[in-house]
């Protein structure tokens, strides 16, 4: 290796992290800081943090919750904002919107939190564990639970408005849902057993529902994407499709088994996250653009797209680099067990939350 090729290698990697290189390195980040927010755990065995990370671009404070039951606040240089402790985990990223941090916990609660002090606004009692990113549009709160209920509050209350609840479904399920959508007026959410609603963002009532997945043991709909006139989704029994957004009727359907996770990426692109493979369609069409290999188990971040990268949180996997115009591979950050949730892009800057408790800020060269 020649001493160029080495001090590239070593640029961009952290101490005590292992960093998958392709065979031209190339400086794709540098590490700005790191800190260690979850102490290690008395026989845990494989750790996960699912939650993801949000970040606020006027102040730079980016807030995450982890899996010992902490909501985090750090500054954009690592020191810490504050912190609150609640009754349970994080499986989702949180919302910031205006100086108000919404999170939704394990232990069935939306909190309401002060961006600036992390001070407790209000909390809402679900009663269903709450693990997706909320939705926060015209003074309400949108969050679907891990057991198929659409909640909506009023965002400086918390005041229950409606809910809309699917039946789960009889047989398996996998982990997760999707994070709901909202545009012009309308609620879109996906359900485990197999079906996508448009739900009235003023009652709730269904504008309508359609059956999406394919016949198969696990129908969880767990990826969602809007845009325009169409709604994208992603379904674990094998199939992405795009739906017109005002009828729900099927565009176009692209086989994909394991299909879990999706981002809209500039220029028209798809990017869908399956369990065996990351794959760019075209939006308008569902033709393929590109695949990656994807090692790793059932994501469970979502993949995020920052300038010339696709970032795919793998779990075990790592988080992998994907040329976002060719889906070629580029590096797999692995900080020793992995990243599942979904990193966090504002700037030039990436946030990554490993499954250790590790968070890791890294500018883009």
């Amino acid at each position: 290796m020649t001493a160029l090729v080495l001090a590239v290698a070593l640029a961009a990697t952290a101490p005590g992290m292992r960093t998958g290189l392709p065979p031209a390195p190339r400086e794709l980040y540098r590490f700005a800081w790191q800190r260690t927010v979850v102490a290690p755990q008395a026989l845990e065995w494989k750790p996960r943090e699912p939650g993801g990370v949000a970040v606020d671009p006027a102040s730079g404070i980016v807030v995450f919750g982890t899996r010992d039951g902490w909501l985090h606040a750090l500054r954009d240089d690592g020191r810490v904002a504050w912190e609150l402790k609640t009754e349970g985990g994080f499986s989702g990223p949180p919302a910031i919107e205006g100086d108000t941090v919404y999170a939704g916990s394990s232990d069935g609660r939306l909190y309401a939190v002060a961006l600036a002090t992390g001070k407790e606004r209000w909390r809402y009692d679900a009663k269903e564990e709450l693990g997706t990113r909320p939705a926060v549009v015209a003074g309400t709160v949108y969050v679907a639970s891990l057991q198929d209920t659409v909640f909506a509050l009023d965002a400086k209350t918390g005041a229950w408005k409606w809910h809309h609840r699917r039946e789960a479904h009889p047989g398996f399920t996998i982990r997760g849902a999707a994070p709901v959508q909202v545009r012009a007026g309308t609620v879109y959410a996906a359900y485990s057993d197999g079906f996508v609603a448009a739900l009235d963002a003023a009652t709730g009532s269904a504008r309508w529902e359609r059956m999406v997945a394919p016949a198969g043991d696990e129908l969880d709909v767990d990826g969602l994407a809007v845009e325009g006139d169409r709604v994208y989704a992603a379904a674990y029994s094998g199939a992405v499709l795009a739906l017109d957004a005002a009828s729900g009727a099927t565009r176009w359907s692209f086989d994909a088994p394991g299909a879990v996770r999706l981002a809209l990426a500039p220029g028209g692109t798809l990017v869908a996250v399956a369990t065996a493979g990351v794959y760019a369609l075209s939006a308008q069409d569902g033709k393929v653009l590109w695949s990656s290999r994807l090692d790793g188990g059932v994501p469970s971040g979502e993949p995020v797209v920052a300038g010339a990268w696709v970032l795919v949180p793998a779990g075990a996997g790592g988080l992998r680099w994907l040329e976002a115009s060719s889906g070629r591979l580029m590096r797999v950050l692995d900080p020793g067990s992995g990243v599942s949730g979904t990193p966090a892009v504002v700037d030039r800057r990436v946030y990554v939350l490993s499954n250790r408790g590790d968070l890791y800020a890294l500018d883009l060269s």
